[in-house]
């Protein structure tokens, strides 16, 4: 596709870019110049036709070079005034490829005008290294890793990530979706407990509330001493399998993700936060890894009942 058309169906008709935007603008257009359009392949994923691009949004804080995994609707018209639900996918790396088309053939099936922008890894880095700096809260020194960059990284997402995506896409800021599934479910924990209004439905899946001795639950009785509302639906799901046993592999016992989980959903219930929504679910024979696809569903699907 020539490069004024491709900036034309990349960009849309959005007016004049946000002045915070200047620093990742030059590099986006750049990167039209290199990156193919069509679907981002990983193998054994299914494949469809979903419209996607791969979109490089550097950190202008940190310097860090990031990639964006977006998929927009069909029949998407940069033209049109219309705004757009979206979803946010923490681990875009690995969540967005593998589940976009299931992503698709719900939100289709639902005639679902939503945008889908997943959250890439640094580059230069492993995802383990990026994935553990940027979704936990608090440091790790004793590890020899580097942990506890969520504040940044949050400020990324709603700095950048977010503007960029309502300047290009026409994305609704009254309907934002995050989704996180382990680290990425501490990642959106932390997020609802900090600053609960950059999103308005938080599907959290898996989440690693054992994390630093469980320090989310610390959070959130700072929180809950300072607020009396948490205007947010909160879906959280757990794989029926991941509860405590031992593992030869680990030389020891495996983490008890289902009681961390619903220990979590009842003490946000047991608030009564004003606003706040809550689901929980246990998906019958799923583990850690085989929970993810019902779990987006089923999120997705409580996200688009009316009233959410």
């Amino acid at each position: 596709m020539p490069l004024h058309q491709r900036e034309k169906a990349h960009l849309g008709n959005s007016g004049r870019i946000p002045s915070h935007l200047g620093i990742v603008l030059a590099a986006f257009l750049l990167s039209l110049c290199f990156v193919p359009r069509g679907a981002v392949a990983t193998p054994g994923a299914k494949q469809c036709d979903a419209k996607t691009y791969s979109v490089p949004l550097p950190d202008p804080v940190s310097g860090r070079r990031y990639q964006l995994f977006v998929s927009l609707p069909q029949g998407f018209d940069p033209a049109s005034p219309a705004l757009r639900p979206v979803l946010f996918l923490a681990d875009g790396g690995r969540a967005f490829p593998r589940h976009i088309c299931e992503i698709r053939d719900l939100t289709e099936a639902d005639k679902r005008d939503l945008v889908v922008v997943g959250l890439g890894y640094a580059d230069g880095e492993s995802l383990e290294d990026s994935r553990r700096r940027d979704y936990t809260p608090t440091a790790q020194p004793s590890t020899g890793h580097v942990y506890g960059g969520s504040t940044a990284y949050q400020a990324y997402i709603k700095d950048v990530v977010i503007p960029f995506a309502e300047a290009h896409y026409r994305t609704d800021p009254a309907r934002r979706i995050f989704w996180g599934h382990s680290y990425g479910g501490l990642l959106a924990t932390t997020i609802l407990l900090r600053d609960p209004g950059i999103f308005q439905t938080y599907i959290i899946g898996s989440p690693s509330l054992w994390y630093g001795s469980h320090v989310i639950l610390e959070m959130e009785k700072q929180f809950a001493a300072g607020h009396h509302s948490l205007p947010a639906n909160v879906f959280l799901y757990v794989g029926g399998k991941e509860v405590s046993r031992y593992e030869a592999g680990r030389h020891g016992f495996t983490k008890d993700m289902v009681e961390d989980a619903k220990t979590f959903e009842q003490l946000l219930r047991s608030r009564s936060y004003e606003g706040l929504t809550t689901k929980f679910m246990v998906i019958p024979d799923k583990d850690h890894v085989t929970s993810v696809g019902p779990g987006i569903t089923w999120g997705l699907r409580l996200a688009f009942q009316p009233g959410s």
